[in-house]
């Protein structure tokens, strides 16, 4: 079993719900399972694997939160690594190999992002030099946070130049913006949907739009929710799966028969990651997307499909013994001949280890362009706790679900650092030409009880602030 030595920091004590999330990425970038120990001040991160690698550790910044953060591809070793001093070399390498591509592209460089990377440097090099353990820790932790926030600035420069840069290009796709509506309430409550492009909604409730002459395009699905607890009851009671599988598979005949003209784009399958659970292992969901993908086919609609994937970082690899990259899952059933439009990539933000903990712009970037390598265009289902309706509260996201163990809230940011965060991450992400639109997945607080308060709307009516940030992407 290969292993991974890091001395922590003095007084610097990983809480439950932070190495719960540790984690090694081998070469190949896929995850492995991991277990983690401290002894005497030594974190230990073990695995079935000898190879190099980088360690994803969460680091609590003072102005972010909790970011998940990697160290440079290390060797193993018998003598521990700093732990600190390795997240300093891995994040500001990170920053230098970005900007050196974005810069090659064009960008120009603001001359304070240059001065803190020249400031982050040589506080690298103290940090590597120096012979006393709380020294170099001291300095290396000035460096790493000195680097996230050139990251964080180059981030925003870069969605506001590229997005202007896309705007004035009208030959290049344009970015569009839908929201999620759960069930009939969400219309009958007379929801606000003004500056959204598209309205999603689940095959069973595009009747009851029809009904009320609901003028909107509509994303119609997903048909599928392989997610854990993506089921319905009723086909969680069909405990055979040929009978659950028929069930899905007529009912999509009867469907697609009566789709109305308002419908712009068929969401085939939501939540595939390349693992199975308890209702739907992972063959079965392979099975019945292949067979779902066929029927649409069939059925002549001349209507754009997607499917999308949940933990696009593949972080779910890092809890489980076997399974495949998502991207590895998109991958086969392109070569099967899937006649698939858009990639969905699905982001329950700050849920873990139930969805992606918090990661940096560069992370999101790295992400975004592996994604893209398939080809097709791509598609963000994104949502993320937050409370503030704009009175300034800043009350603490971290949120546990008693009843429902896989499911929680890692990270501990406030509302307000949260709603910074998204300003940051959102315009960077329509700034890249393979993204073609964003969905946030939930509109009432309400609607899904896996990924609680992630609504644009809370349980008093009240919309929120993220709801705005949302509204302005599109400007």
């Amino acid at each position: 079993m290969g292993e991974f030595k890091f001395r922590l920091p003095a007084h610097w004590a990983l809480e439950r719900r932070q190495s719960a999330a540790i984690h090694t990425v081998g070469l190949d970038g896929i995850p492995w399972p991991c277990k983690i120990s401290i002894k005497d001040s030594i974190l230990i991160v073990s695995r079935n694997r000898n190879e190099s690698g980088k360690t994803f550790v969460p680091y609590s910044f003072a102005d972010y939160g909790d970011l998940l953060i990697p160290t440079g591809t290390l060797p193993e070793r018998a003598q521990p690594y700093a732990l600190l001093l390795e997240l300093a070399r891995g994040t500001l390498n990170r920053l230098r190999n970005q900007l050196s591509i974005w810069e090659e592209g064009g960008l120009r460089i603001a001359p304070s992002i240059r001065s803190d990377i020249s400031h982050a440097t040589t506080l690298l090099s103290k940090a590597i030099t120096a012979e006393d353990d709380e020294i170099r820790d001291q300095f290396s932790q000035s460096a790493i946070e000195t680097t996230m926030n050139s990251i964080f600035e180059l981030a925003k420069l870069f969605g506001t130049e590229v997005t202007r840069f896309r705007q004035n290009n009208t030959e290049m796709h344009p970015f569009w913006l839908a929201n999620t509506l759960s069930d009939s309430q969400s219309i009958e409550a007379g929801c606000d949907i003004s500056g959204f492009d598209f309205v999603r909604v689940t095959p069973d409730m595009l009747d009851q739009i029809n009904d009320q002459s609901f003028a909107k395009r509509v994303i119609d699905g997903p048909f599928l929710d392989t997610s854990a607890n993506g089921l319905s009851e009723s086909l969680v009671e069909m405990g055979d799966f040929q009978v659950r599988c028929n069930h899905i598979l007529t009912a999509a005949r009867e469907h697609l028969k009566r789709l109305p003209d308002s419908v712009s784009l068929i969401h085939a399958v939501g939540g595939l990651n390349g693992m199975g659970h308890r209702h739907l292992s992972y063959p079965q969901q392979l099975e019945i997307s292949t067979r779902l993908l066929q029927i649409i086919e069939e059925a002549n609609q001349e209507i754009p499909t997607m499917v999308s994937f949940d933990f696009p970082w593949a972080e779910r690899l890092a809890s489980a013994v076997g399974g495949s990259h998502p991207l590895q899952i998109a991958d086969s059933l392109l070569r099967q001949g899937a006649q698939i439009s858009f990639l969905g990539v699905e982001v329950n933000l700050g849920y873990w280890p139930g969805g992606s903990v918090m990661r940096d712009p560069i992370q999101w970037i790295d992400m975004l362009d592996i994604w893209s390598q398939l080809g097709l265009p791509l598609v963000i289902l994104l949502r993320t706790a937050t409370w503030s309706t704009g009175d300034g509260e800043l009350t603490p996201t971290a949120v546990v679900v008693p009843d429902q163990k896989h499911i929680n809230a890692f990270d501990a940011q406030n509302d307000l650092q949260r709603i910074e965060y998204l300003k940051t991450i959102l315009p960077m992400l329509v700034a890249r030409p393979a993204v073609h639109g964003l969905i946030w997945s939930q509109w009432l607080d309400s609607d899904d009880r896996r990924y609680p308060h992630a609504g644009l709307e809370n349980s008093a009516g009240e919309i929120k602030s993220v709801y705005e940030v949302l509204r302005s992407l599109p400007k």
